[in-house]
């Protein structure tokens, strides 16, 4: 059918040639010289950039603590309070009725309030302006005229015109054995102690006004002043009411024999 056969094989043709190689030669020059750029620009000791994010801490709303106050400036002591004057003694001997300026249109109504009239001081012996309890050094004066401190004030006993006087002597007697010091009685000791203090409208002692005067033994003195505590006074008196009064007094504590 066929008259002839094709040859499936002859001879092969090299790829390589002059113009192949050369191309080869370029390309890869081409690419050898790209890695070398490429490799220029780059430093393996750098870091890529990063971002840098500041963190703060936020407090929370504390309540603001309250400012501490500033020291107030001391106020200046107020001054001490000056003494009140008692009124002076009266003197002793008598006091005179002075008859109004004009007679009164009606009789006048009694007034309970008004010093009552002591008979004794209207004697006429001693010195005008006295009165039968006065003393010698006092001064001549109107009892119904006199100034009197005020009801806090406490007088001097020579400045009452009735002086204070113990209600209740059995029951000192009693506070006197049962306050003796043990050891200086069964010793046989006895002593005096001479305390101040005030007896007030009450007839009663003020127990923080109790000071000690002398003592002949500091065993008697706590004594004495628990025998002073249980004493009860008729009042001091001055225009016929009761006043404060300042009273020293002598305790003795005295063996039995």
């Amino acid at each position: 059918m066929f008259n002839k056969l094709v040859a499936s094989g002859g001879a092969k043709k090299s790829f390589w040639t002059a113009k192949t190689v050369a191309a080869s030669v370029a390309l890869h020059g081409l690419l050898v010289a790209g890695a070398v750029a490429a490799n220029q620009g780059y430093d393996p000791t750098a870091k890529k950039d990063e971002e840098l994010v500041d963190f703060m801490e936020m407090e929370e709303n504390k309540p603001e603590e309250p400012k501490p106050e500033e020291p107030k400036p001391e106020e200046p002591e107020p001054p001490p309070p000056e003494p009140e004057k008692a009124a002076p003694p009266v003197v002793k001997g008598f006091q005179e009725l002075q008859p109004p300026k004009e007679a009164p249109k009606d009789i006048p109504a009694v007034d309970p309030n008004q010093q009552a009239v002591k008979a004794e001081d209207f004697t006429g012996q001693g010195k005008a302006g006295g009165v039968a309890e006065g003393v010698e050094k006092g001064v001549a004066q109107s009892t119904v005229e006199r100034e009197t401190p005020p009801d806090q004030g406490v007088y001097d006993i020579s400045a009452v015109e009735v002086r204070p006087e113990l209600s209740n002597r059995s029951d000192v007697g009693r506070a006197l054995e049962r306050n003796y010091p043990p050891l200086l009685r069964d010793a046989g000791v006895g002593g005096t102690v001479t305390l101040s203090f005030r007896v007030n409208e009450d007839g009663r002692v003020d127990p923080t006004s109790i000071s000690v005067v002398s003592s002949d033994n500091e065993q008697f003195s706590d004594a004495a002043k628990k025998v002073v505590e249980r004493m009860r006074f008729r009042p001091a008196k001055v225009n016929g009411r009761a006043v404060k009064v300042l009273v020293s007094l002598p305790v003795t504590f005295q063996p039995q024999s």
